[in-house]
């Protein structure tokens, strides 16, 4: 009998050793009395950290929830996994999945609490990554229904324009020539959302970076001093560059419009392109507004994140 406690202690032992997961034991005062070589490297802290203290394994702002969950663990109560935040040592969070257990003695007492542990950021980041990838099927799946209804009052339009450009009694043509530009954009970008559903190759030509910022401002012109903003323009030089005019056309445009939205009437505008080292530039748009917040800058790159009240904003 004596050797098969030594043996199951020495099981039990070795199991908590090899864990891949991270196991931790509390007292019933919350004091961590034993730790597994994978709680260490999962949380940060050394065994001799965490053996008779208290450790902040967790965000404050969980506080509350935690100490409920503490409770009712010591009053006999499991958890099994649970999906939270947990901090790490130096400050970091990270997902985590989660199993909260009592232990009893033979007298089915609670005498300690026990935490299983696991990080389960990679799969939140991949469950992410499928959602965003649902979103753009059915984008494209909408897209493919509505671009061919779409397109034939655009072929409607852009026949008269060319009509009233070819006219030589005709007073504005370079307000035609623009509008001519703006409805080829207009077509490409149906093209853009016929690529979510069946990918497509990119073409790229030579363009001039100041032109193309002119275009744009041409177009904003009416709504700037209609909004009262003050456009700031800040360039010596015009840069050429091989690649998709109307793609960053579209950019300069979603940035333009975001900070007019941005901004409490009157408002400040500065555009300015910046020669680089190894001919390369950068251009810059900076705006008076409110800014972004901290949390909203996770979600930037996210496909349709907005904060605005509705779509149609």
């Amino acid at each position: 009998m004596e050797k098969a406690l030594l043996s199951k202690e020495g099981y039990l032992q070795l199991f908590f050793e090899t864990a891949k997961d991270a196991i931790a034991v509390f007292d019933p005062n919350n004091k961590i009395i034993a730790v597994n070589p994978a709680f260490e490297e999962l949380y940060g802290w050394t065994s001799e950290e965490c053996i008779g203290n208290t450790l902040p394994l967790y965000p404050q702002d969980m506080k509350e929830d935690v100490e409920r969950r503490t409770l009712d663990v010591q009053q006999g109560k499991s958890y099994s996994l649970l999906e939270t935040i947990d901090l790490r040592k130096d400050g970091s969070r990270f997902h985590a999945l989660i199993t909260l257990s009592p232990i009893f003695d033979h007298s089915q007492k609670v005498v300690a609490t026990s935490i299983i542990s696991r990080d389960i950021s990679y799969q939140k980041e991949s469950d992410k990554l499928i959602l965003q990838s649902e979103k753009l099927k059915l984008a494209g799946e909408i897209a493919a229904g509505v671009a061919h209804e779409i397109r034939n009052p655009m072929t409607v339009i852009s026949g008269f324009i060319q009509m009233m450009h070819r006219d030589p009694k005709h007073l504005f043509p370079e307000y035609t020539e623009l509008i001519q530009s703006e409805l080829d954009r207009i077509n490409l970008i149906i093209s853009e959302f016929l690529v979510l559903a069946k990918p497509q190759a990119v073409t790229q030509k030579k363009f001039s970076i100041q032109q193309a910022l002119e275009d744009i401002l041409t177009l904003f012109g009416s709504e700037l001093n209609l909004n009262g903003i003050e456009l700031k323009k800040e360039w010596q030089e015009d840069f050429q560059v091989n690649g998709e005019e109307h793609h960053l056309k579209q950019v300069f445009i979603n940035l333009l419009k975001n900070a007019v939205e941005s901004m409490e009437q009157p408002g400040k505008i500065r555009i300015t392109i910046t020669s680089e080292k190894h001919n390369k530039f950068s251009i810059s748009f900076e705006d008076s507004g409110i800014g972004i917040s901290e949390k909203d800058l996770d979600g930037i790159f996210e496909p349709f994140y907005t904060t605005k009240a509705s779509v149609q904003d």
